[in-house]
């Protein structure tokens, strides 16, 4: 008798939704910290420097989303094809509004403007591959260039990746070619951020994501938040080891390690058991509407931040009595008011138009094939 897929019908994930809330507000922490000089009380310390991992965060959920809506269904061109225009839409609207946002604070700034090369890179979404353009020219893209050069080989790594073992195979491969790939930009004294911020150093964090999925079709729901709470473990554990495996006597080796399996291992845990019965706590209508609009939290708050400091918020903020206990969680405050709203527009007024133009293109494209298929 055939064993009945239960994720086949593939619902709605709203735990995995929330994450992506977190991952976003984490980063908004991370570049309020870095770009405005706030001081952090010392109890909050870890934030300045960890909620950086807050993009690796982005990387699992995407790959473990990914695998959960597409398994099954990249097994033909026309559905490739499909696949990489949904992407396309969903990501070329908002992203392209950021680069010519930066453009604009550049002239407005009277700075040098990007080389014809450098923009075409980015609009191209090849930026990623080269070395002096890793960032992009958008604050905070290099991710997208990372996202967008996954999605690339996406269909390949999908069927290489279609059970846990050969998942689990694919992420050790994918963390030895990180290790060498680390190590050979380093001694080649490269951008050091062509390394951090390139596919290749990332792909293990995929590859975790991928590894979730596949536990997911193997995992009980009533174990959901029994592993969400081992994952929050987890990190706290990748958290307190830092010292030991990042600080200055760790090798290169170990520090890699440390920085892929750690947190890899950690988030993709978590992404396991907040898909299978998050805790409300986690998982929540506020939490779920910050993941719904997170990417124009993520896009957006680098030229909040930006126009905050510009008009002296911050400032003001240093100002006040009360110690970094009160300046830091007001600037964090001040900054996400701002950046809600404009993430919730950008999200109504630029994404979704942009999602639904994708999904009628390729209802039109799906249809064009049914009326040739009946002519012949």
């Amino acid at each position: 008798m055939p064993v009945t897929n239960p994720h086949a019908h593939r619902p709605h994930l709203p735990g995995v939704e929330a994450l992506r809330g977190y991952a976003a507000f984490a980063i908004v922490i991370f570049h309020v910290i870095h770009l405005t000089q706030a001081a952090v009380p010392q109890s909050l310390e870890f934030m300045k420097w960890f909620f950086g991992y807050g993009v690796p965060l982005f990387f699992v959920v995407s790959a473990f989303s990914l695998a959960y809506g597409y398994a099954g269904k990249l097994s033909t061109g026309p559905q490739i094809n499909e696949f990489y225009l949904r992407r396309l839409f969903r990501i070329a609207p908002l992203y392209y509004l950021a680069i010519l946002t930066q453009l604009g604070i550049i002239a407005y700034l009277g700075g040098e403007q990007p080389s014809w090369r450098s923009l075409l890179l980015c609009i191209g979404f090849l930026f990623n591959l080269s070395p002096t353009m890793v960032d992009g020219i958008a604050p905070a893209s290099w991710s997208v260039g990372v996202e967008m050069l996954f999605y690339a080989i996406f269909p390949l790594v999908l069927a290489l990746a279609s059970t846990l073992p050969r998942a689990i195979l694919l992420t050790a491969a994918f963390t030895a070619l990180a290790v060498v790939y680390g190590i050979a930009v380093n001694k080649l004294k490269l951008n050091p951020s062509f390394i951090t911020h390139g596919l290749t150093f990332n792909l293990p964090y995929f590859g975790f994501g991928l590894i979730a999925y596949q536990l997911l079709l193997k995992t009980p729901a009533r174990w959901g938040a029994a592993a969400t709470f081992v994952g929050l473990g987890l990190i706290v554990v990748a958290w307190a080891s830092a010292p030991v495996f990042a600080g200055p006597g760790a090798g290169a080796v170990t520090n890699i390690l440390y920085m892929l399996l750690g947190w890899g291992a950690s988030f993709g845990l978590l992404s396991l058991g907040m898909a299978l019965a998050p805790p409300a706590v986690l998982s929540n209508k506020v939490t779920q509407f910050l993941g719904k609009i997170s990417f124009g939290v993520y896009l957006g708050h680098p030229h909040v931040i930006f126009l905050l400091d510009r008009i002296g918020v911050y400032t003001r903020i240093r100002e006040l009595p009360g110690g970094s206990g009160v300046t830091f969680p007001l600037a964090v405050l001040a900054t996400c008011a701002v950046v809600v709203p404009i993430a919730w527009a950008l999200f109504r007024y630029v994404e979704a138009p942009g999602i639904n133009l994708g999904r009628r293109l390729v209802a039109r494209l799906a249809s064009r094939r049914t009326g040739r298929t009946i002519a012949a």
